[in-house]
C-alpha cells in the first residue's frame, strides 16, 4: 500500500442489506493496508455491528448512514454518522451513558466491540451523532 491516503463513502439507507457491502470493503481495505487476516475479520465484524445498531435506532425521517471509511499510513479509521438519536451505537452506552445498559440500550456488548478495535470515538455535533472505530497499522520497516 502506499502512503497516500484513501477514503471510501458509503450512504447506507435504512436496508441492514447493504451492512455486507461496508463490511466487504471494510475487510478489503483492511487487508491492503496490511492487517493480519484475523484483525482484517475483527475490525469488519466491529464496523458491522456499528452500522447495524445505528441502522436499529434510526426512523425514516432520519435519513439513513453515512459511513466512511479513510486509510492512512500509520491506521485506518470508520467513520458512522447518523441523525435521530444522538447516543453511541453499539453498547458503547455503557460507557458513556450511566444507567444505559441496565435499560437495555444496545443488543451488541461494548467490550467485545472495544476488542475488535484499538479506539471507539464519539461524539455528537449540529444533531449528527459519529461513532469512530480505529485500528492502528503497524510500521512499515
Amino acid at each position: 500500500m502506499t502512503d497516500e491516503p484513501t477514503r471510501v463513502v458509503f450512504h447506507l439507507d435504512r436496508d441492514p442489506r447493504l451492512i455486507a457491502a461496508v463490511r466487504a470493503a471494510v475487510h478489503y481495505q483492511a487487508s491492503l493496508a496490511g492487517l493480519e487476516s484475523e484483525s482484517c475479520e475483527n475490525f469488519a465484524i466491529a464496523c458491522e455491528d456499528v452500522c447495524r445498531e445505528a441502522l436499529s435506532q434510526l426512523t425514516d425521517a432520519d435519513g439513513g448512514l453515512d459511513v466512511t471509511l479513510d486509510t492512512f499510513p500509520n491506521r485506518i479509521e470508520i467513520s458512522i454518522l447518523h441523525h435521530g438519536r444522538l447516543a453511541p451505537a453499539a453498547g458503547l452506552e455503557s460507557f458513556a451513558l450511566p444507567g444505559a445498559q441496565a435499560s437495555g440500550a444496545s443488543e451488541v456488548n461494548g467490550l467485545e466491540l472495544l476488542s475488535r478495535v484499538d479506539r471507539v470515538i464519539f461524539n455528537t455535533e449540529k444533531g449528527a451523532a459519529r461513532t469512530t472505530l480505529v485500528k492502528f497499522l503497524q510500521p512499515k520497516l
